[in-house]
């Protein structure tokens, strides 16, 4: 067994130096070669838009699921014109959707304690002439089972967003509401929303 004797005057560490920078070296070439397969700037949205926004071209709802009267229901509910509405009105445009105990809340209710809360821009919006769009959609997350099979609960996503005459938009921050839906003659209804 021979072994091999190290060069004269080459430490240890020179010979670990000579060995190791090419191969650093090749690491810095390849490297951004394997990362130049793709646009730099696909990963870098242009604008703001969220994930679920991008749900908008997905299928349309069906108004007839449990799941899917909530999420239009709620997208009526959260779709708001202050400019030609009052804080609340948008439930009285949802009514078709909403079942026994949201019509007696809605037809019992004096004020707009019980619905969703405008933002505090509310009189800003309408002096600009803004609405405020909704874009509802169900997480897919399932609630644990009722013990009626008339009711059911979803989590529905909202994201809205203000829309100015001039074509400016704003994001507000998105929401998330526990949906519950009923069964009644007329079909699923929303019942109740937190």
């Amino acid at each position: 067994m021979t072994t091999r004797s190290p060069i004269p005057g080459i430490t240890w560490w020179e010979r670990t130096r000579i060995r190791t920078i090419p191969a650093v070296m090749l690491v810095a070439v390849l490297l951004p070669i394997a990362a130049c397969g793709g646009d730099p700037d696909a990963a870098r949205p242009d604008s703001a838009t969220s994930t679920t926004r991008l749900l908008d071209a997905a299928a349309t709802v069906d108004p007839t699921t449990a799941d899917g009267v909530a999420v239009v229901a709620l997208r009526e509910i959260y779709t708001w014109n202050p400019a030609t509405e009052q804080p609340g009105e948008s439930l009285q445009r949802a009514r078709k959707w909403l079942g026994p105990s949201m019509i007696r809340m809605l037809d019992g209710s004096t004020g707009a304690t019980d619905t969703p809360k405008p933002s505090l821009q509310w009189a800003d919006w309408a002096k600009a002439k803004a609405h405020v769009e909704a874009f509802a959609f169900a997480s897919g997350e399932k609630a644990p089972a009722s013990a009626d099979p008339a009711v059911a609960q979803y989590k529905i996503g909202i994201e809205q967003t203000v829309v100015y005459p001039n074509g400016r938009s704003e994001a507000l921050p998105p929401g998330t509401v526990i949906a519950t839906v009923v069964q009644t003659p007329q079909g699923w209804r929303l019942d109740a929303f937190r």
